[in-house]
């Protein structure tokens, strides 16, 4: 029998927090965007560009497209458009076809609060 791998990604212009359900239970991990050095002196204006053009820099992208690669069921969610995104990209490419992969919104939340929302989705 297939074990089917599921995750639940909460997403931000500056972080996406991996949970994977095992058992009923959540793994959790952290992936947060930094600011390439040489824009250190121009961190807060990079960032709030970031959020004015609702785009995510490709690295970020790469990176989490890489994650989601490895699982078979994954529900995207958080409070802002970075979700949105992510979720039009991976509908693009189509090499990520064979992976049922949701669209949902969300408050913020606590790291309690999403895992509980993981939990429900996937109950």
């Amino acid at each position: 029998m297939k074990t089917t791998k599921t995750l639940g990604i909460y997403l931000d212009y500056t972080n996406a927090f991996f949970m994977e359900l095992i058992n009923k239970m959540i793994v959790s991990r952290n992936i947060k965007f930094e600011i390439n050095e040489k824009h250190e002196k121009q961190t807060e204006s990079v960032v709030e560009d970031i959020h004015s053009k609702h785009h995510l820099p490709s690295a970020y992208f790469l990176e989490i497209c890489d994650i989601i690669r490895n699982y078979n069921r994954v529900v995207l969610f958080g409070p802002n458009e970075a979700k949105n995104e992510l979720f039009n990209l991976l509908e693009f490419d189509h090499s990520f076809d064979a992976i049922k992969i949701k669209n949902e919104n969300s408050e913020v939340m606590s790291e309690e609060q999403m895992h509980d929302f993981v939990k429900e989705f996937y109950k």
